[in-house]
């Protein structure tokens, strides 16, 4: 019992470590990226799937429209996609998390990603993608603050942006803006 103990806080202070060495490498600017052209589609339901196989119980609700590709690294990207169902796993267990994906009135590419939990003060959302930012009072759910703020850079190096609306006792929702990849 208290080797499980043990190996679970090393992973948590390794997790620890990868993100403050990530944060500070996307605070200097030094963190590199591989552009390609990539489907946020299915690099969404990729990563659901990964996350499904840790978190069986997890439903999660698809609505895709067609969208065209976008110029990302997908590596992270997968890295924002996993934090946004860490979160929801942590701060609204149980519930279901819709993803939508659309080309909207811009013709940039809207990714959403809902949960139907508890939901945020409105007073508390501006903060939340600040470097170390935890909501007061929040319960016994662990974290450092880092993984919204690593997000919103990764989002800003794809020159895309990111925010966050809520609503008490009906969920949260973080939309991504992302340029679609340029016509050849």
């Amino acid at each position: 019992e208290f080797l499980t103990i043990i190996d679970e806080e090393t992973d948590r202070l390794a997790k620890l470590i990868d993100d403050m060495l990530e944060s500070a490498r996307l605070q200097s600017k030094t963190l590199q990226f591989k552009f390609s052209p990539i489907r946020l589609d299915a690099l969404a339901t990729d990563v659901a799937t990964r996350v499904k196989t840790h978190h069986p119980e997890l439903q999660v609700d698809f609505d895709f429209g067609p969208i065209p590709p976008v110029l990302g690294d997908g590596v992270r990207l997968s890295q924002v996609f996993e934090n946004l169902f860490s979160n929801a796993i942590k701060y609204a267990p149980g519930t279901k998390i819709t993803i939508g994906i659309k080309t909207n009135e811009n013709g940039k590419v809207l990714f959403s990603f809902r949960d139907h939990g508890e939901g945020i003060l409105e007073d508390y959302l501006p903060f939340l993608f600040e470097r170390f930012y935890r909501v007061p009072g929040e319960r016994t759910v662990t974290g450092t603050g880092l993984g919204l703020y690593i997000c919103k850079q990764i989002i800003m190096a794809h020159h895309g942006k990111i925010w966050v609306e809520s609503v008490l006792d009906r969920g949260t929702t973080f939309f991504i803006e992302l340029p679609a990849e340029p016509a050849l």
